[in-house]
């Protein structure tokens, strides 16, 4: 609850920072300039996922690991990382080649320096999470996100265009290197074995695959989308896309930060481990689920008044999108009971799965247009919250009676704003008065999650306090 607290300060910072990066960089750049890093940053991913590794998760898990044990991971990763910076550095043309676009070559081989100088820091930055210094990481995410920021305003401000993108995320990456190796207290030694960390490897290979299957099931549309329409056309799926995935980076973040080392802590206590996921899930799910709805039934107003009339292509993919938002955010950290359970590779199983039943949806939307891609995609992750729920139960045994009285208040409560929009619709109410409209639906639903979980509101705040202090 501690970690909860500090990392929810620190996501009310960050979101209020992102919203004013957003608005400033929608400004001043165009749908095309997202579109072109999105391709970018995908190739790097898809690249990134087949050809590295990451300890950080070994380290968190097994938590009383050695000196010599996490050197050893440190000087593996860097070795990793090295040869995958080489091939994507290399493969640029082939990325260029395959969307017929040149201007997308020097953009990756750019962001592929982050590949060498992450890991740095990052065997610091997962010691800091398994020792669950959330505080500490806070500070350093908030420096980061307003430093880049700063800087990448400044790019954009004087005609940079997509490299301003660019210069956001290397910045981010140069601070979040210069402040965990000011903070941290960790220093590697020059000492190489890697027999005794074979259990550690073999973890990681197994976490790697199933968050590298993740990476595959969220991006995927892009690396096929990308072959098939334009670049504005991918910039306004890319925002509205962005849009959908902010509950998921902002709020379900959060409790993966907290609840993997923490799990991990117990992870033979499987019935305090499914008590946790479930209060997990309901807090999530009566902030995003509302939040999502109500900027699904006014993305029109929201979008225009916010970003600008230029953004105005992305509203229909974005009143879709929210929704699948929503269910991504709690289904996000499904596979987090599985990992600290010490079965990453069940997550792998479940995001193959929700990367095939992706990739069907796409290759079944792309000819008739990104709308219905959209809804498809709203659909595989609903089905993606079912399978990892099924795969928990079969290995940690809870009643779906418990999960319904849990999330119940949460779709009653989405319910009743979607019975508002209806009428709002049908009779013609509110018409001129967005803001208007959106106060009221805003008041309406928060209305309806104080009835269903105001006990359970006040129990969270007064026990977060007496965890404070």
């Amino acid at each position: 609850m501690k970690g909860g607290f500090f990392l929810g300060i620190t996501n009310v910072i960050s979101q209020l920072n992102a919203i004013i990066l957003n608005v400033i960089l929608a400004t001043l750049l165009f749908a095309e300039d997202f579109g072109l890093i999105a391709l970018a940053t995908t190739f790097i991913g898809f690249i990134a996922m087949v050809f590295s590794i990451g300890f950080g998760s070994a380290v968190i898990h097994y938590n009383e690991s050695s000196q010599k044990q996490i050197s050893t991971l440190y000087i593996l990763n860097y070795i990793v990382s090295i040869a995958t910076f080489l091939i994507v550095f290399f493969s640029a043309p082939f990325a260029a080649e395959y969307y017929d676009n040149s201007e997308i070559e020097p953009l990756i081989r750019w962001s592929s320096i982050n590949i060498l100088v992450y890991p740095i820091f990052i065997i610091h930055y997962k010691i800091f999470e398994r020792d669950l210094e959330f505080k500490l990481i806070s500070k350093i995410v908030i420096y980061c996100n307003v430093l880049s920021a700063i800087f990448s305003i400044t790019a954009a401000y004087y005609g940079m265009g997509v490299y301003a993108l660019i210069v956001q995320a290397l910045s981010a990456t140069f601070f979040k290197l210069v402040f965990t190796l000011i903070y941290s207290k960790w220093k590697p030694n020059l000492y190489f074995n890697v027999s005794e960390v074979k259990h550690m490897i073999w973890y990681a290979i197994k976490y790697r695959l199933s968050t590298g299957f993740l990476y595959f099931e969220r991006n995927v549309d892009y690396l096929i989308l990308g072959k098939f329409f334009n670049s504005s056309t991918l910039g306004y799926y890319s925002f509205s896309y962005n849009v959908m995935y902010t509950p998921v980076k902002r709020i379900s973040s959060i409790f993966a930060e907290v609840l993997f080392p923490s799990l991990s802590s117990i992870k033979d206590d499987y019935k305090q481990i499914i008590d946790i996921y479930f209060k997990s899930m309901q807090l999530i799910g009566m902030v995003t689920f509302p939040v999502m709805a109500l900027i699904s039934f006014n993305a029109d107003w929201v979008v225009i008044a916010v970003f600008g009339i230029k953004w105005i292509g992305a509203v229909p993919i974005l009143k879709i999108l929210c929704f699948a938002g929503a269910f991504q955010s709690i289904s996000q950290f499904g596979t987090i009971v599985l990992n600290s359970i010490g079965k990453p590779e069940l997550s792998l199983y479940v995001s193959v799965f929700r990367g095939i039943i992706t990739v069907i949806a796409i290759i079944l939307g792309f000819s008739h247009g990104i709308i219905t891609v959209a809804y498809l995609i709203l659909i595989t992750k609903i089905l993606g919250w079912f399978i990892v729920l099924f795969i928990i139960r079969f290995n940690v045994k809870f009643s779906f009676l418990n999960l319904y009285k849990h999330l119940n208040g949460v779709f009653i409560s989405v319910s009743v704003l979607v019975l508002s929009e209806w009428l709002i619709r049908s009779f013609n109410l509110m018409s001129g008065l967005d803001f208007v409209k959106l106060v009221s639906q805003t008041l309406l639903v928060g209305i309806s999650i104080w009835l269903f979980y105001n006990k359970i509101i006040k129990q969270f705040v007064k026990n977060l306090f007496k965890k404070i202090k």
